[in-house]
């Protein structure tokens, strides 16, 4: 998530209580907590959960937050990220129970039902309403649990408070959750509340568990939809109950209702058909896609019950039709690595390539709903489509913008905690709270269309008796797309093989991805565990680590921590270099703790440096390099015959910190060379360099065929001289087609590093434009010793691709120009940038930047959405190119466009 200032996490609130109407409607209770530790506040349950309690000093929270998010948002610990200030967190202060409070005024009606339903705890936690214990620790616990407790006796006309007893979290004692090796744990641990109580007055009937359940043809033709739901008898004598309601979007109602009768204190299901009302079979439904295959309509359910005249309780949701599949590939004997074939999702009949990353959330569990907004805008920005959720299940209204932006959610359990232990070294009150959890999770997730999986493990599968208690709660909640045993290429009971792999997390060169031959299938290793060359299903996989552009490294390091990322110690192989505390040592398996195993290939790739601006220059064009060769590696292999590759998860998308490691943008929205490598190789349509074979490939990523394309391949050698040039008519692109186009020979002669432009053109207009620096000589793997291994690559006597003539490229020179429209809330800040120097020099990696004009310090503007950048030019090149960003962010400034690169001056012209 982004640097945001305290405002944006939310401010403060007054102790007033929080005011309730007497309407029937749940609420959920995001206003009037305070917290207090149990050092501080030493008196029990009965008397804290008393209304007219003080809470005279203690913290007042804008939302049910974490403990440390709290401290924050109070003024604790400022500048909690920068360089190691972290660190000076005491953690002794959370090893005590710490008191989560709020008094509400409630005006029941008679006959009117209360229940507060708990929403998970960070931890676990005794509860206590108006000085009577409601439930004990042993049951409320885990932090995707949901409790219901019916309160109405103890609750009066007037004001009324709620405590909770919260005990520190601990994800190896509980089902909790935790950040695994991504970034250091936070100081609490993550204890206290994330998502918010609620609190339900129902009349004589309750409705709970409400959903729809789609059964599509197979060509999406017609959908027939059932409505399903549970009514609760609250009071003493059967009830008749009326179910109704419509299902809606524009242009089309649909009205339902059906009568039930239920019996005193019993709770029945009621199930609506096309039998019960005819519109819900849907003739030509309005089907949801992948945004970059298609569009994403919603319809909306509004449902409520009715008893003794009046509305007694109600629910309503968005939906969106889909139809989710997966099949393992076909085994061709002799030649397919997983002896299962790899596991293929298909999306409303198509089967597509997942591209797309791990997913954080703030180290403090801070949400912020603008904060996400951006982060989406990013990911569709990168032509990315996939966000997979290990653990850390998010607030629903991250998956509502994810619903409507066309972004698939990829989600499962968690690895490397008390989730993946042995079902056997859990006691029954934790195989309950398992069983809870799963039943709501499952809940959570059910209507949201960009849910389309989940994974019942992560590195290892569930047991057979863990893997019964999450089907059977998957089942109750009527689950309807597909259900993986493990991220890892393994199998469970019910389940069967995972056809999914993980690794590697370190770096490796661009040939390393795409490697699909018998040199990369391991032989000692059944889980493909850090076989991560482009074949399968990668559900976790990068080169590593991600250097952040000066600007943002500025904004959370020291110069002297600066100093130890380019220190010329971390140039002599894994594990040299000096300790950097926001690479992290997380733990041994990843060796990320020094920076040795990433920069010793930069230094030999590319050439030597002696300051941060001369390494930052050879990282950013490294990690661009990398990126877009993974990305494009599982696009190009996608269509092998033997060994496909059906997605890729980069780890990771983001990260809960600002970082050193594993994330394609940085907490604060910065754009690294990893950023827009990834992004090139998201373009809609794309033409590709091979590593493997030196083909030129075309992908179509979008659901419209592709005809009329012709394809490009210039050889420029290091002075500019083109030494070769081939074309080729494309043949007509299918959705999520890939087709290789050429297979062009590198001319003799050519200078040892060298470039290759590639275009795709329609007529006169260019579609796509991607160009490499390659070498003569390639990066030499020894397979043998990098295969399984969690470090990344081994290079064998051959050596490292020699790109260092990149060093040698004399100084071009650009001009730009630059204007500012505006557009609504945004400006968009369009750039031409031109390569005017008198010889054949290229403008290498070339940046721009949108700057604030005449402010000291920090004044770049972030969260930005770039067309393209780092962009090289010819001499008599242009490009234009066109960023997106809120009006706001200008804070009242000019827009100014600054200009960097490899071999040019740096330069700021005038963008209004």
């Amino acid at each position: 998530m982004g640097l945001l200032p305290a405002a944006a996490w939310g401010t403060n609130t007054s102790g007033a209580d929080t005011v309730l109407g007497s309407a029937t409607g749940t609420t959920e209770l995001t206003k009037g907590w305070t917290v207090q530790s149990s050092a501080v506040a030493k008196e029990t349950g009965d008397q804290v959960s008393l209304p007219g309690y003080s809470t005279a000093g203690w913290l007042k929270l804008s939302k049910p937050e974490t403990l440390m998010a709290a401290l924050l948002e109070n003024g604790r610990y400022p500048d909690i990220f920068y360089s190691n200030n972290l660190t000076s967190v005491p953690t002794a202060q959370f090893d005590v129970n710490w008191w989560y409070r709020n008094q509400l005024t409630v005006h029941p009606r008679p006959g009117q039902h209360t229940y507060l339903i708990m929403n998970g705890i960070s931890g676990r936690a005794n509860l206590w309403v108006n000085g009577k214990k409601v439930a004990d620790q042993a049951q409320l616990q885990g932090s995707y649990s949901q409790l219901e407790y019916d309160i109405t006796s103890l609750v009066t006309n007037g004001s009324n408070a709620i405590a909770l007893d919260v005990y520190k979290n601990d994800d190896s004692k509980y089902l909790t959750s935790g950040t695994i090796d991504w970034n250091p744990k936070a100081p609490d641990r993550n204890t206290g509340l994330v998502f918010a109580p609620q609190l339900a007055q129902d009349g004589a009937i309750s409705v709970r568990d409400t959903h729809v359940l789609q059964d599509n043809a197979k060509d999406l033709s017609t959908s027939d939809l059932t409505v399903k739901t549970n009514l609760r008898n609250n009071a003493d004598t059967a009830q008749t109950a009326t179910f109704a309601g419509t299902i809606s979007r524009p242009g089309t109602r649909i009205p339902f209702a059906k009568k039930v009768t239920v019996p005193a204190g019993k709770t029945v299901t009621v199930t609506v058909t096309k039998a019960d009302a005819p519109g819900l079979h849907i003739v030509r439904p309005a089907v949801w896609w992948p945004y970059q295959m298609g569009d994403q309509p919603l319809y909306h359910l509004d449902s409520n019950a009715f008893a003794n005249g009046e509305r007694a309780d109600g629910y309503s949701t968005d939906f969106g039709i889909r139809t989710v599949t997966s099949y393992l590939t076909k085994v061709v004997p002799g030649k397919t690595h997983g002896p299962y074939g790899y596991r293929q999702f298909v999306i409303n009949g198509v089967p597509f390539v997942i591209r797309g990353g791990g997913w954080s959330p703030d180290m403090f569990l801070r949400y912020s709903a603008q904060n996400i907004a951006d982060q989406i805008s990013y990911i569709k920005n990168l032509g990315l489509n996939t966000l997979r959720f290990e653990g850390n299940f998010t607030p629903d209204d991250m998956l509502r913008q994810m619903d409507r932006a066309g972004l698939l959610a990829m989600e499962g359990w968690q690895c490397c905690d008390r989730w993946e232990d042995p079902s056997k070294t859990w006691p029954a009150e934790l195989k309950a709270n398992a069983a809870n959890q799963a039943f709501h999770v499952a809940q959570m997730l059910r209507d949201h269309p960009s849910v389309f999986t989940f994974y019942h493990g992560s590195d290892n599968e569930p047991d057979a008796d863990k893997e019964a208690i999450y089907l059977t709660a998957f089942t109750a909640a009527d689950w309807q797309t597909p259900q993986i045993a493990s991220a890892e290429y393994k199998s469970s009971a019910k389940l069967g093989p995972s056809g999914s792999k993980e690794g590697p997390y370190n770096y490796v060169p661009p040939n390393y991805w795409w490697a699909n031959g018998t040199q990369t299938k391991p032989t000692d290793d059944d889980t493909f565990t850090n076989a991560g060359s482009a074949y399968g299903l990668d559900t976790e996989s990068s080169a590593g680590n991600t250097i952040p552009t000066t600007n943002s490294l500025n904004r959370f390091l020291s110069s002297a921590d600066q100093d130890k990322i380019w220190d010329l110690s971390s140039t002599n192989g894994g594990g040299s270099g000096p300790d950097i505390f926001h690479v992290y040592k997380y733990n041994n398996y990843t060796k990320t703790g020094r920076l040795g195993q990433y920069n010793t290939p930069l230094w030999n790739r590319y050439g030597k440096w002696s300051d941060l601006a001369s390494y930052q220059r050879i990282a950013q064009v490294g990690e661009y390099e990398i990126a877009r060769a993974q990305f494009e590696a599982y696009l190009g292999n996608s269509k092998d015959e033997a060994n496909p590759s059906t997605g890729l998860i980069y780890w990771m998308m983001n990260k809960a910190w600002p970082s050193l490691q594993w994330n394609i943008y940085g907490y604060d929205f910065d754009q690294s060379g990893v950023y827009f490598g990834t992004k090139k190789a998201g373009e809609p349509v794309h033409v590709m360099y091979g590593y493997d074979d030196g083909s030129i490939r075309v992908a179509n990523l979008t659901n419209d065929r592709q005809s009329g394309l012709t394809a490009t391949a210039k050889f420029i050698d290091i002075n500019g001289k083109v030494q070769g040039t081939s074309q080729a008519a494309v043949p007509a692109l299918f959705s999520q087609d890939v087709r290789t186009v050429l297979m062009p020979k590198v001319p003799a002669g050519i200078s040892k590093t060298y470039f290759l432009e590639l275009t795709l053109t329609r007529g006169h207009a260019v579609v796509s434009r991607n160009v490499y620096w390659l070498s003569t000589k390639k990066d030499d793997i020894d397979w043998k010793k990098t295969l399984g291994e969690g470090f990344g690559v081994t290079y064998g006597s051959g050596g490292y691709a020699d790109l260092t003539g990149l060093q040698n490229l004399g100084k071009a020179t650009v001009k730009a120009a630059a204007h500012t429209r505006i557009e609504g809330r945004d400006a968009v800040t369009t750039v031409t940038i031109r390569n005017v120097s008198g010889d054949r020099t290229p403008a290498f990696f070339t940046r721009a930047d949108v700057l604030r004009a005449n402010v000291s310090g920090d004044n770049q503007v972030l969260p930005i959405q770039w067309s393209d950048n780092e962009v090289t030019l010819w001499p008599g090149q242009r490009q234009t190119i066109t960023a997106r960003y809120r009006l706001s962010e200008l804070k009242g400034a000019s827009p100014l466009v600054s200009l960097s690169g490899w071999n040019i001056g740096n330069q700021t012209v005038r963008a209004r």
